[in-house]
C-alpha cells in the first residue's frame, strides 16, 4: 500500500473516540497557544500589507480571517490566519524537525469547519490528525539525514497536515486525499533564504503552506488527480529532497504512540528556539546576582551549533528591527541579562529602537564557537553539550551558567493559560479580563461547542474594533 493510502485511511478513518483523552487536552492547550501567538502577530510588520492585498485580490467567501472580521475565500482566510500565527516565531514547534505544525493545521482545519458548522469535537479530531500526518512524515524526513540544511521544513512538510486536517472536515474518500496529497506535493515549497536575509517573506512561508493546503482540497474534491506515490515514487518526496530512499511503508501505520499533538512544545520567548536556553542562564544570572548593564564588560555564550549559525552572528539593524532582534541570541541574551526577563512587549520594533542599553551590550556579546574555548570552572568536558552563557563584569568578577536545553518551554495548561493572557494583553483595549477568561474557558471545553461558527463570532470577529 503507498504511503498516502496508507496517511489518508488514517486520516479519514479514525474515529474521534479512536483518539485518547491525553490529545484532546494537549490539542486544546496547543490552540489556546495558537491563537494567542495569533493576536500578536495581526500587527507585526508585513501582516498589514499581505491582508490589504487579499482583500483586493481575493474573493469574497465564508472563511474568517482571524480578529480582522473579514469574510474570504477559504484559502485566502487560511493564508491570512497562518501568517499572523507564524509572524512573530513565537507559535508552537515539533522538536526534532523544526517545524511548526499548528501554523498550518489550525487555520485549514477552521477554514473548513466554519464552512461545514462543524462541532469542537471534530475540529480537535481534524486538527490532531494533521498533526499526526505532518509530524510523522518530518520525523522520517529528518531521520534521513541527508536533507539540505536550507530547506524549510516547516513549508515543506506541514502543509500536508493542512491538507488532512481539511480532508477529514470535508470527509473527503481515501481516494480524494490520497489526490489532494499529491496536488499539494506539487506545489511544495519552502527556504530558509529569507530567514538568512532576515525578511518578511520568512513569516508567509507557512501561510503559502495552508492556502496551497486547502486548494489541494477543494480541486481533489471535484474530482481533480494525483500522483499516489507521492512520498516513495521515483520522484516522490523523500528522493527528491533528501536523495536518499524513502522509508518502509510500514513506519506510517497505526495509531499515534504517542500521538504527535502531544510533543508539540509551547515557546516562552518570541525568539528563534535555539537559544532559549542560553536565554535562561541568562535571566538567572542577573537574578541570582543583581547586576547592572553598566556593571557588565563582555558576554559569551556557547550554542553547541557548530559557529556562526544564523542567530550566532552579531547583532545589527536592519529594515525589520523585529526580525533582527528575533532571530539574534545575542540581542536575546543581552536583553535578559539587561532587564532580567523577556517578554513580548520586549520585541515590537518601538521597544527594540529605543533599548540602547540592549543594543549597545548585544554589541558586546559573542559566541564562542568550540567548548573547549570557553573555559568554564567546574565542568567537565563531556558536559560540551550543555548551552554557557558567561558573563565578565567589569570589576574582573566572572559569571556563569550551563543549561541543559531540556526544559525550556512551557508544558501545564495553567502555563499556557498565563501566556496567552499575555499576549491578549499586547493590543490594548480590544478584550477585557472578562472576555479573555470566558475565551480560555471556552478552549478548555471546546469538544462541548455545537458550532464552530458560533466560537467565531464571539470571539474571532472582531474586525470593528481592529479596524478603527
Amino acid at each position: 500500500m503507498s504511503i498516502a493510502k496508507i496517511l489518508s485511511d488514517l486520516t479519514i478513518h479514525t474515529q474521534n473516540e479512536d483518539i485518547p483523552a491525553s490529545s484532546y487536552k494537549a490539542a486544546k492547550k496547543m490552540m489556546l497557544d495558537t491563537f494567542g501567538c495569533a493576536f500578536i502577530g495581526m500587527k507585526a510588520p508585513g501582516i498589514e500589507p499581505l491582508l490589504s492585498l487579499e482583500r483586493e485580490l481575493a474573493a469574497a467567501g465564508s472563511g474568517t480571517v482571524f480578529f480582522y472580521g473579514d469574510k474570504l475565500a477559504l484559502p485566502s482566510a487560511a493564508y491570512c490566519n497562518a501568517a499572523m500565527i507564524h509572524a512573530l516565531d513565537f507559535d508552537n514547534n515539533y522538536p526534532g524537525a523544526d517545524i511548526h505544525i499548528l501554523s498550518i493545521v489550525l487555520p485549514a482545519a477552521f477554514a473548513y469547519a466554519e464552512e461545514t458548522s462543524r462541532n469542537g469535537q471534530d475540529v480537535l479530531g481534524a486538527i490532531i490528525l494533521g498533526v499526526e500526518i505532518a509530524s510523522r512524515i518530518a520525523k522520517q524526513y529528518c531521520r534521513l539525514k541527508k536533507q539540505h540544511q536550507y530547506f524549510l521544513t516547516t513549508s515543506l512538510v506541514g502543509g500536508w497536515g493542512g491538507v488532512a486536517a481539511a480532508a477529514r472536515m470535508l470527509n473527503l474518500t481515501v481516494p480524494e486525499t490520497v489526490n489532494a496529497f499529491g496536488i499539494y506535493y506539487a506545489q511544495t515549497c519552502g527556504n530558509r533564504e529569507a530567514l538568512l536575509e532576515k525578511k518578511l517573506t520568512k513569516r508567509i512561508q507557512p501561510a503559502i503552506a495552508a492556502r496551497a493546503a486547502l486548494y489541494s482540497v477543494l480541486l481533489a474534491r471535484k474530482g481533480f488527480t494525483g500522483p499516489e506515490y507521492t512520498f516513495e515514487g521515483q520522484a516522490g518526496f523523500f528522493r527528491l529532497y533528501t536523495q536518499d530512499e524513502p522509508p518502509n511503508e510500514n513506519v506510517f501505520s497505526g495509531l499515534g504512540n504517542p500521538w504527535g499533538i502531544e510533543e508539540l512544545t509551547v515557546k516562552k520567548f518570541p525568539t528563534c528556539g535555539i537559544h532559549h536556553a542560553n536565554i535562561l542562564s541568562a535571566v538567572y544570572l542577573k537574578k541570582k546576582y543583581g547586576f547592572a548593564f553598566a556593571d557588565i564588560a563582555k558576554v559569551e555564550f556557547f550554542l553547541k551549533e557548530g559557529g556562526k549559525t544564523l542567530v550566532s552572528l552579531p547583532f545589527s539593524i536592519s529594515e525589520t528591527p523585529q526580525i533582527d532582534a528575533q532571530f539574534s541570541a545575542p540581542y536575546a541574551i543581552a536583553l535578559a541579562l539587561n532587564k532580567g526577563a523577556v517578554e513580548i512587549n520586549d520585541f515590537s520594533e518601538d521597544a527594540i529602537l529605543k533599548d540602547q542599553n540592549t543594543i549597545d551590550l548585544a554589541a558586546r556579546t559573542h559566541e564562542i564557537v568550540h567548548f573547549e574555548d570557553m573555559k568554564l570552572k567546574h565542568y567537565q568536558e563531556n558536559e560540551s553539550g550543555y548551552r554557557y552563557t558567561k558573563v565578565f563584569l567589569k570589576n574582573g568578577e566572572i559569571l556563569e551558567h550551563k543549561h541543559a536545553g531540556h526544559d525550556v518551554y512551557w508544558k501545564t495548561t495553567e502555563e499556557v493559560e498565563q501566556k496567552f493572557k499575555k499576549c491578549m494583553t499586547v493590543h490594548n483595549d480590544y478584550y477585557d479580563n472578562i472576555t479573555i477568561e470566558k475565551i480560555i474557558d471556552k478552549m478548555n471545553n471546546f469538544e462541548t461547542i455545537d458550532n464552530i461558527n458560533d466560537f467565531i463570532h464571539e470571539f474571532c470577529k472582531s474586525g470593528a474594533m481592529i479596524t478603527e
